[in-house]
């Protein structure tokens, strides 16, 4: 079965407080890497048919971050999520298949996570897989109601719609789901605003499924920081720490050694090779490649640098440059090349 993707990057996202009126909040960078690039990195691996990434707010800077990996819609009008998916029409409308919607600022979700996702949708036959997670603190997110016997969802409530007893349910919506591709755009222009905020959610598809027999299921989430939404910056700050933690970890598992794993900031583009030492305070970004047995730091900044086997570089700030195998730079050194 073809697998299509919708990615939602349209939103203003102003809980970053930029001054930047043009600076999309799927841009901001991860060490280094756009949060949308996480995402669109995730979900390649499923070779999906097509990828339709829905832009807006500063949507030219998210345009030019994945027009080579995806086709791009704008949303003129920031009506909601539905209104959102809508946009895709266009690209989507007719073709048999199956259809992620994920959002472009959830750079922590893992391509497994998502084959999970597929796996349970196929294996069920399900029209519509809904992901959800189990909060402590559930505020900010719609909610999953449930029937109380078969325990069946029965529809998505948008917090701001929720009664009392509503509210109180810890099972939310992370805005994930995978749907019939052709359900999808026959029934999106059959969404409402008859809601609080008067947004076209697509949350309100569960309950037009279920009312018409088609099977709707849900898939939750064992780790809630992989579907884990950027609103702000001290979430950058905890995503970044998670990433930090997942490549460094990789890393060492595959031969490199850090000598202070808690300030080596390495982006997920970068190549080292076994046996290399990382000091404490260094950072490599872009698409750096680090040979074999090298010594890199302390105090280290690289940029897209190539460094040959058993090269050392301490005290350095290198970008766009090479440095030969057995080399030593540094210390202080700062050479940026074209």
């Amino acid at each position: 079965m073809d697998k299509y993707v919708v990615v939602l990057a349209a939103g203003k996202g102003t809980g970053m407080n930029s001054r930047d009126p043009e600076h999309s909040k799927v841009s901001y960078p991860i060490l280094g890497k756009p949060i949308i690039n996480y995402v669109i990195d995730a979900v390649k691996p499923l070779d999906p048919k097509q990828i339709v990434t829905v832009v807006g707010f500063g949507g030219e800077l998210t345009k030019s971050l994945v027009e080579k990996e995806s086709d791009v819609v704008w949303q003129k009008r920031l009506l909601g999520t539905g209104h959102a998916v809508l946009q895709a029409k266009p690209f989507l409308e007719g073709k048999p298949g199956q259809t992620l919607v994920i959002y472009g600022d959830t750079p922590l979700v893992e391509t497994e996570t998502l084959r999970q996702i597929f796996h349970i949708h196929e294996k069920n036959r399900y029209d519509m897989t809904v992901v959800s997670a189990i909060l402590d603190n559930p505020k900010g997110y719609g909610r999953i109601l449930r029937e109380d016997k078969s325990n069946r969802i029965l529809a998505i409530r948008e917090e701001s719609d929720c009664t009392f007893s509503e509210y109180e349910i810890n099972e939310v919506n992370t805005g994930i789901c995978i749907i019939d591709n052709e359900l999808l755009f026959k029934y999106i222009e059959r969404l409402s605003v008859d809601n609080n905020r008067h947004l076209f959610y697509l949350s309100e598809l569960v309950q037009l499924f279920i009312q018409d027999n088609y099977h709707v299921g849900v898939f939750v989430a064992e780790e809630m920081k992989e579907v884990y939404s950027i609103n702000n910056r001290i979430q950058l700050a905890y995503a970044t720490k998670i990433m930090r933690k997942r490549i460094n970890n990789r890393l060492m598992l595959s031969g490199v050694s850090m000598d202070h794993s808690g300030s080596t900031y390495i982006s997920p583009d970068v190549t080292i090779g076994q046996d290399t030492i990382i000091r404490p305070n260094t950072t490599i970004l872009g698409k750096s490649v680090i040979g074999e047995a090298c010594i890199i730091g302390p105090n280290v900044v690289l940029k897209d640098v190539e460094v040959g086997n058993e090269a050392q570089i301490t005290f350095a700030d290198l970008e766009n440059v090479k440095v030969e195998k057995s080399a030593k730079v540094g210390p202080f050194v700062v050479k940026h090349g074209n």
